[in-house]
């Protein structure tokens, strides 16, 4: 029989529930003390990483990859991870509402984040801060509606309202 191995889970920093809980933390903490459901804080999780792709905002968190819209697809497995990372801490609350999961940063957030001394924390708090309060005014449908127009603008192989909408169901 031949020795086969799987291949490793993914165990890198990048993009790991660790480093995507983080960012949720860190939004989480910017808009503390409203919640906000999984679907809205993927968005805002892409926000926050690419938002040089908003029109007039700042520097993005990461560098611009080609097809990056297609992350939206991707985080949301990861970013719900990393929510249940933090909840396990005592850093994040899911409240159970008529409307469905919410995620909330819970007061001792904003302090586990100060701990934090890095450049990358610093930035991603900037950020977080910068997507809390420019998009915090929308209801999700707008939102979602908004970032379906830039979708088209940031990756032409996909339509922007199949991978909001998809998600969603």
């Amino acid at each position: 029989m031949d020795n086969v191995t799987a291949e490793p889970p993914h165990t890198g920093p990048f993009n790991s529930a660790v480093e995507v809980g983080l960012r949720a933390l860190a939004l989480l903490t910017a808009s503390h003390p409203e919640a906000h459901g999984l679907q809205r804080l993927t968005v805002l999780d892409y926000l926050v990483v690419h938002s040089d792709d908003v029109p007039n905002g700042p520097l993005g968190l990461h560098p611009k990859t080609p097809y990056r819209a297609g992350e939206l697809l991707l985080r949301r497995g990861v970013l719900e991870e990393g929510l249940l990372l933090y909840q396990s801490r005592g850093l994040i609350e899911r409240r159970f509402e008529p409307d469905g999961i919410f995620y909330g940063a819970t007061d001792t957030a904003a302090a586990f984040l100060d701990v934090f001394t890095g450049r990358y924390v610093e930035v991603l708090r900037e950020r977080a801060a910068w997507v809390s309060e420019r998009f915090a005014p929308l209801a999700d449908e707008q939102l979602f509606e908004l970032v379906d127009g830039w979708i088209g603008e940031w990756g032409a192989e996909f339509t922007g309202r199949s991978l909001l909408r998809e998600q969603q169901a």
